[in-house]
Parts: structure tokens; C-alpha cells; sequence
């Protein structure tokens, strides 16, 4: 049987786990891609407001509306 001791001093700071370093590894890069997903959502919210304050968007009140518009923008 393999024995692990932990100092106390680590021990006071809160709850600890002991997972395999692959898991732990995985869990570093699900983190990371989760903070540049949010990074990138927030960019782009910015971008709609800005543009939306600008007058960049236009507004479609059904689809046949966005339809007609994407037809005209082919031509």
C-alpha cells in the first residue's frame, strides 16, 4: 500500500482530491478552451452593441423579410 502524507500547511487551505495527471491535464485544457469561448462570446457582444449604437444592423421583423434581403444582396 502506497502511504501520502500532506502538510498541514496545505491541508488548512481547503479540500483536497488526488486524480490521475492525464485527468487533471484534460481538465487544464477543458478549462483554457472554456475561458477563450467566453473571452470570444463577450468580444463579439461588444461587436453587436457597437455596431447596433452605430446603426450598422438592420432589423427583420419575420423571415420572408430576411429571405427578400439576402436575395437582393446576391444580385
Amino acid at each position: 500500500m502506497v502511504t501520502i502524507t500532506i502538510p498541514t500547511k496545505l491541508a488548512k487551505k481547503g479540500d483536497l482530491i488526488a486524480v490521475p495527471r492525464r485527468e487533471y491535464e484534460e481538465f487544464l485544457e477543458l478549462r483554457k478552451r472554456l475561458l477563450w469561448e467566453e473571452k470570444d462570446t463577450d468580444e463579439a457582444i461588444r461587436i453587436f452593441k457597437q455596431e447596433k449604437r452605430t446603426g450598422k444592423l438592420k432589423s427583420a421583423t419575420n423571415l420572408s423579410s430576411i429571405l427578400k434581403s439576402a436575395r437582393r444582396r446576391k444580385l
